[in-house]
């Protein structure tokens, strides 16, 4: 699958990782399975890299359609800081990122940023590679 994830930390950190062109159902399959993973506990730091041109079949509908089917889970959701990190040259991903940036607080309690910088985005979620080491 284009995106992977790893939990960490007793399941209070996830390291995604997305490769490759992601087609909408992938998208979407990946926020459902983090979503309703039993390992994830709350609070919870979510660190999602984004490689350059995965995201070049992703559309504003299908980010819509993704926190449609998030306000689907029965489960409630973990209080949640979500890292984005995109490289500031993918543009089209950059504008999708922000769009969903600015729309999940209106679905979940959760707070979302998108960086351009990995190192960066661990540092505002207080995660170093230490975090990586210690798996649930």
């Amino acid at each position: 699958m284009p995106i992977t994830y790893n939990v960490y930390r007793d399941g209070r950190f996830i390291h995604a990782v997305a490769k490759g062109p992601l087609t909408s159902d992938e998208f979407v399959q990946y926020e459902l399975d983090h979503a309703t993973d039993k390992r994830i506990k709350s609070p919870l730091a979510e660190l999602l890299e984004i490689e350059p041109g995965a995201c070049k079949d992703i559309t504003m509908e299908d980010m819509n359609r993704v926190l449609e089917q998030r306000s689907r889970i029965k489960r409630s959701p973990a209080r949640h800081r979500c890292a984005i990190v995109v490289s500031p040259t993918d543009t089209r991903c950059w504008d999708l990122a922000k769009f969903y940036e600015a729309m999940v607080p209106l679905h979940n309690p959760e707070t979302t940023i998108v960086f351009g910088d990995a190192e960066v985005a661990r540092v505002w979620l207080g995660v170093d590679e230490e975090s990586y080491h210690h798996t649930e």
